[in-house]
């Protein structure tokens, strides 16, 4: 395991080789464990760090952040901490720990352990394994449950039949990394997945942490990939009867892929782009659905918005197909209190080439438009303040967006010819 460890830059193989001398020091066994072991068996890159002591790891990862210059950050709720190095990345230290649930889908509740309970804990074997980081035994691998064989068989397998009912987050996790890893579940985790499915596990979870799970899922290189196993095993249509039953679902995720700074994809991360992602695939279905999604999941307001505006979206978009929406600004007005989420959305999405250039323009310029001239110019224009001012200066917005008039003193003199037209002169 020394060749793997030898992957990591050099200042954090200098930071586990300070933890592992602390830990001697202590009289305390700790281990690089969970996603960092099992990513660097596989050769992939990694900088985020996860350690486990037996022992109390909220005090030992103090002492490793007043040794190292760093700053620590505890959770006694999971007894862990973080501990955020000078160099500007961070190490995660846990206090090797069991746990246990009250009831299916409940949060556990946990307590300190040695290391073979910690390990036999976790979600998936490869998920399941350590390396000591105590001098004598620095480097050696830790696989009480064959990850290391489940690795190299490209699959993914629980620890124990119970796994998905004690928490069926890992339905989730168990897709996340089968898909990102091209591995696929392993025959005997197939069929306890499947079974908690069918057993409406998935009822279990919170809206919350429901939607926590998909968003989770926007963030994976191919979200598509994991929504659409995801929808094959069933678990879309766990959560809500209609989701999973569009056929556009896979173009829909596909296309609003952010650009990278170099024009490559970037991460749905950046700027709230995994709400697009969601909006993909709530978005396309009726009124009564996307309202029972919501109450389902509990968005937040920012994402709620985004889901119930595909109806106002709907609506406009029939205005325009029937012509009663025409000019620019007659389709500013109708989109302008439409979540600008939902906007770049259907920008990015729709099938017809005309309406996406009127969303287009409009997201790309017209919603950033903006007058020169306010409520004071009016009043230096002689027009009497009232209710006019509000519609002169709407009129000149909407002149303005359809290429009318141009510069501010273009703006002043339309507004000046409508305060007359509404003959509200300052007597």
């Amino acid at each position: 395991m020394n060749d793997a460890i030898d992957q990591l830059p050099e200042e954090i193989r200098g930071q586990l080789r300070q933890a592992g001398r602390l830990a001697d020091e202590s009289g305390l066994a700790l281990y690089l464990v969970g996603g960092t072991v099992r990513d660097l068996l596989l050769g992939r890159a990694r900088t985020d760090i996860d350690l486990a002591v037996e022992g109390d790891g909220m005090e030992f990862a103090a002492r490793l952040a007043r040794a190292s210059g760093g700053r620590c950050a505890p959770n006694p709720r999971f007894l862990t901490a973080t501990v955020e190095m000078p160099e500007g990345h961070s190490l995660d230290v846990a206090t090797a720990r069991g746990e246990t649930y009250e009831h299916p889908g409940a949060l556990p509740r946990v307590a300190s352990a040695p290391m073979d309970v910690d390990l036999a804990r976790r979600d998936f074997t490869i998920n399941a394994m350590a390396v000591s980081l105590n001098g004598r035994s620095f480097g050696e691998l830790v696989d009480p449950f064959e990850g290391g064989a489940d690795l190299r068989k490209k699959r993914v397998r629980i620890l124990h039949d119970r796994s998905f009912i004690d928490d069926p987050t890992r339905l989730f996790r168990a897709v996340r990394f089968e898909q990102r890893l091209r591995f696929r579940l392993e025959r005997g985790t197939e069929r306890r997945f499947r079974e908690a499915v069918a057993g409406d596990m998935i009822g279990n979870l919170s809206g919350p942490r429901l939607l926590e799970q998909l968003k989770l899922v926007c963030f994976e290189p191919d979200p598509w990939l994991v929504f659409n196993r995801l929808e094959g095993l069933e678990v879309l249509r766990a959560i809500h009867p209609a989701l999973g039953s569009d056929e556009g679902l896979k173009t829909l995720v596909r296309e609003i892929s952010p650009p990278g700074p170099s024009g490559g994809p970037a991460s749905p991360a950046r700027d709230g782009w995994w709400i697009l992602y969601l909006v993909a695939l709530f978005g396309p279905h009726r009124a009564e659905t996307l309202q029972g999604v919501v109450d389902r999941l509990k968005p937040n307001r920012r994402l709620r918005k985004a889901i119930e505006d595909m109806s106002r979206w709907s609506v406009v978009e029939r205005a325009v197909e029937s012509g009663e929406i025409d000019t620019p600004a007659d389709f500013f007005r109708a989109v302008r209190t439409i979540s600008e989420d939902t906007m770049l959305f259907v920008t990015l999405t729709h099938p017809d080439e005309g309406m996406r250039k009127h969303c287009e323009t409009y997201y790309h310029q017209h919603r950033h438009v903006r007058l020169s001239i306010d409520g004071g110019t009016l009043k230096d224009l002689g027009i009497a303040e009232g209710p006019a001012y509000g519609r002169i200066l709407d009129e000149v917005l909407s002149m303005k967006i359809n290429g009318e008039i141009g510069n501010a003193e273009e703006e002043r003199n339309a507004a000046r010819d409508l305060g007359a037209r509404l003959h509200r002169p300052e007597s």
